[in-house]
């Protein structure tokens, strides 16, 4: 099994697994999104710190849309002699109520100009701003039990553009309160600012699993359930944890060829089609994964025989590496079928170390089930989008859909910026199920780079999507 990760390792490493901004489920529920309330910039927000201001034409003019955006830069705490470590930045708070089921998707633009850019490419000794998602275990004051985050500037940053960014998080049952925060930390003297306009704060229910086989699958019994080999380990730090009560951390053995890793086994029939999906996250706060840390998390689903003998070609897939960003929960989702002569499958998480440095990857809220096969008889129950196939791809992929009703639809793919790539598919359709194929061309018909690209399928106010690897 290490050999056939490894063959298949130099296509996926390609990939940047930066997140996609998911479409908006409910209405904005942040005030004065935009920065340009008539009582003053903040108006809405709570701020603390000495670096948060307000860009107009008559300032920085730098805002994406209206008339002024949000400018956030660090304290300069003891500067430039005995520098201290400052947080800065601004958010809204609302309050939750108990088991609310609810998740939370933090979005919008952010700019770093060239002429203040963050200096440095080290995300985690370096100045960088993140937007968060915190969940507190009171209405007000209280202890944070949960936070996810992402790094919307830092030394590696896109300068001179407005980057789209997205979290998505879901309220764990004992959170009373979530914070949507930009935050800037600033570790020394270094300079670099950042511009946020036209954020969005949106809720929808938490989607339930349904059909979930797995003992344990959000670590709150530590490893119960689960069979494991090197380094993996239970974890109940709030940073570590994407559900409140636990989650799994995986580093490398430091031997040559040696994995760390987990499983669990069920009993399997040849036809049988089944999914894996898993929540992945790398943080500053705990041997991080990033520049040129080769690292990574692999998931892989895989079939045995009766004699308990892998066969070969089971699907995998890259869920966690040196290109994904820091701190976020990234989501990743592999299915397969079961080859002739399977009796048993399994689905695995791998920690690939290929040479000493050190990192580490927090798993969390993971699902193994059985999967309807791809060919879908008209009035389905649900919408649903297959696995591309192939995937990785060098073109002309194939995607297959199932609508439970005739309505309109609409398939695209985006970028990990989240940018419109191509539009494959736009109208009325009937039930059933259908297929389309992306042959690896923007809309423009130019050739889409190598990478990891979101194909995501909206109907009736629905939304699924599906990740795949565009290959050289």
């Amino acid at each position: 099994m290490k050999r056939l990760i490894r063959d298949v390792l130099p296509v996926l490493a390609l990939a940047s697994l930066c997140g996609l901004a998911a479409p908006a489920h409910a209405a904005n529920m942040l005030a004065n999104p935009g920065f340009e309330a008539a009582g003053g910039g903040y108006t809405g927000w709570f701020t603390f710190g000495a670096g948060v201001q307000v860009s107009t034409a008559a300032t920085d003019n730098i805002f994406h849309t209206g008339t002024a955006a949000a400018k956030i830069y660090g304290g300069f705490n003891g500067c430039p002699f005995a520098p201290s470590f400052n947080v800065g930045g601004f958010g809204q708070a609302f309050p939750l109520a108990a088991s609310s089921n609810t998740t939370f998707e933090f979005s919008g633009q952010a700019y770093m100009p060239s002429t203040d850019s963050i200096p440095g490419t080290n995300t985690c000794s370096k100045n960088r701003c993140i937007v968060k998602l915190a969940f507190f275990n009171a209405a007000t004051g209280g202890t944070e039990i949960q936070g996810s985050e992402y790094v919307i500037g830092d030394g590696n940053t896109v300068k001179n553009r407005w980057n789209t960014f997205s979290i998505t998080s879901s309220a764990p049952a004992a959170a009373r309160r979530v914070e949507a925060l930009v935050l800037y930390l600033q570790p020394a003297c270094d300079p670099g600012s950042v511009f946020v306009d036209d954020v969005q704060l949106n809720s929808y229910p938490t989607p339930v699993a349904s059909g979930n086989l797995l003992a344990n699958p959000s670590f709150a019994s530590a490893l119960t359930g689960w069979n494991t080999f090197g380094n993996v380990f239970s974890d109940t730090r709030a940073f570590a944890c994407r559900s409140a009560g636990g989650a799994g951390k995986l580093f490398g053995t430091f031997v040559p060829g040696n994995s760390s890793g987990l499983y669990q086994s069920f009993a399997a029939t040849p036809g049988s089609s089944w999914e894996f999906s898993l929540n992945a996250m790398t943080s500053c706060s705990d041997s991080p994964i990033f520049g040129t840390n080769d690292n990574l998390l692999v998931a892989h689903i895989g079939f045995f025989d009766a004699t308990n003998i892998e066969i070969p070609g089971g699907p995998l897939a890259v869920a966690l590496n040196a290109q994904s960003p820091i701190g976020a929960w990234m989501p990743t989702t592999i299915s397969g079928t079961a080859p002739a002569g399977t009796a048993s499958v399994r689905c695995y998480l791998l920690f690939e170390q290929p040479n000493n440095l050190g990192g580490s990857a927090f798993i969390d809220d993971l699902v193994f089930r059985a999967a309807p096969a791809l060919g879908v008889n008209p009035g389905a129950a649900s919408l649903s989008l297959a696995a591309p196939s192939p995937n990785p791809s060098r073109g002309n992929a194939r995607l297959s859909f199932t609508l439970p009703t005739e309505s309109d639809l609409s398939i695209r793919v985006y970028d990990v910026a989240g940018r419109g790539v191509a539009t494959l598919l736009e109208g009325r359709r009937p039930a059933g199920n259908g297929s389309i194929q992306w042959d690896g061309r923007r809309a423009d018909g130019s050739r889409a780079a190598a990478g990891i690209y979101q194909v995501v399928l909206r109907s009736n106010g629905e939304t699924v999507s599906r990740r795949m690897v565009l290959a050289d």
